[in-house]
């Protein structure tokens, strides 16, 4: 019997879709691609947010210079980082991740006043990231089929358990098409 937990995998960016189906005839399949993790279905329990990039992204990321800009002082650490996923020497990096900006509760400001704590050493709770950038050693374009073999190898090491990951909510060729439409009368 498979205990392996589920996740599921929602692609919100109508883009991604525009370009996975060729809504206009130069488009292609992207080589960034950014989607969710959920515990449900309907995408109401978050679990994760990612932006997965692939070689030719991270070739072209450190051609024009936008991720980590020439004058970072981690840009040595970042070419490194590629130089070794290029290589195969890894498959994969975290390039960055966010945090949730703490703005606490009234209860919480309060606290150091009853406990005679200064506010100067009252700390933060530690909470976990909920967004990160990872960069592949995958030549192919991101699609759906290729995002969720890449959710699934990395939930091991990056949550430390694995999961198997759905693809959630897809769009029909012909609902992609009739938003890409709209999306063009709009901006005529």
């Amino acid at each position: 019997m498979d205990c392996k937990a589920k996740k599921y995998l929602h692609i919100y960016d109508w883009n991604y879709w525009w370009g996975y189906y060729r809504c206009c005839k130069d488009w292609e399949p992207f080589h960034v691609a950014e989607f969710s993790l959920s515990e449900d279905e309907a995408g109401k329990a978050p679990f994760f947010h990612f932006d997965f990039h692939n070689l030719p992204a991270l070739h072209q990321t450190i051609l024009d210079g936008e991720f980590v800009e020439p004058d970072n002082p981690d840009l040595p650490h970042f070419l490194e980082q590629a130089r070794r996923l290029r290589s195969g020497e890894q498959d994969w990096f975290v390039g960055a991740l966010y945090y949730p900006l703490f703005s606490p509760e009234m209860h919480f400001c309060n606290a150091s006043v009853r406990s005679g704590v200064p506010l100067t050493q009252l700390l933060s709770p530690s909470v976990p990231p909920y967004y990160g950038v990872i960069f592949l050693r995958e030549e192919r374009p991101l699609t759906p089929e290729v995002l969720t073999h890449w959710a699934e190898t990395l939930s091991q090491p990056l949550f430390g358990q694995p999961f198997s990951c759905t693809l959630a909510q897809v769009p029909s060729r012909q609902e992609a098409m009739e938003q890409f439409e709209n999306e063009m009368r709009l901006t005529r």
